[in-house]
């Protein structure tokens, strides 16, 4: 009898750049997506033109949505074409992003114009500044188990500061922010949001390895240092 189970849901690493904070006044016109399904990760990015009536200054300097978008190769989508093809990408994934609750409601704005569900991925976001603020307080509790000292969680309140700030905290867990030509972009975020994801939810390949690749691991090391000091 086939399992009527149903497969886990798709993870979306998911980034918008937009012209303003407001969903109701700005646009998002740049999106992308990694799509993880089966371990393999797909890349999409959509670029859509705004209307830049009520575009706040502030938010196309940061971006650096007017020289970006000179770029002679760069590319508008239509925007309907643009909406159809996001839409099944994102149906039924989890989102996870740094503030996904933003991004998602950008997205809203966009599919609503084109569909009577315009949110068709899972009900829970997930943002990564709070995974990894968790892990590190994971953290202090094993400390505090393993040496009695409760001040462990200090210690993190201390690093983290208050309010989180997205940068700060993915260095704690030795994952570094995109460079400056490189943040800001939606894939370049995007990708940060994946590498942060994968620190905090998935085990150290030392760890994971069998003895047969922890061999293997070892001897790529001692060939390439052999190498270096020929």
């Amino acid at each position: 009898m086939p399992s009527t189970r149903k497969p886990p849901p798709l993870i979306a690493f998911v980034d918008t750049e937009t012209t303003g904070l407001d969903p109701f006044l700005h646009d998002a016109w740049e999106i992308a997506v990694i799509l993880r399904a089966d371990g393999q990760d797909q890349e999409h990015i959509l670029r859509i033109e705004p209307d830049l009536t009520n575009a706040t200054p502030e938010a196309l300097r940061i971006n650096r949505f007017h020289a970006r978008t000179a770029d002679p190769a760069w590319v508008w989508d239509k925007r309907e074409a643009a909406a159809r093809r996001l839409h099944p990408l994102l149906d039924g994934a989890v989102l996870v992003g740094s503030n996904p609750a933003f991004d998602a409601e950008m997205l809203t704005h966009l599919l609503g114009r084109y569909f009577d569900q315009p949110r068709p991925w899972h009900y829970r976001t997930i943002d990564t500044t709070t995974l990894a603020v968790g892990a590190l307080y994971g953290r202090a509790a094993e400390r505090t188990r393993a040496d009695c000292d409760a001040t462990w969680y200090s210690k993190v309140a201390r690093a983290v500061g208050w309010p989180w700030h997205s940068r700060d905290v993915s260095r704690l867990v030795q994952v570094e922010p995109p460079a400056p030509d490189v943040a800001h972009t939606a894939l370049g975020d995007a990708r940060w949001v994946r590498d942060l994801w994968d620190q905090v939810t998935v085990p150290d390949a030392f760890f994971a390895a069998s003895d047969e690749q922890l061999a293997a691991m070892v001897g790529d090391a001692m060939s390439h240092l052999h190498r270096r000091q020929a």
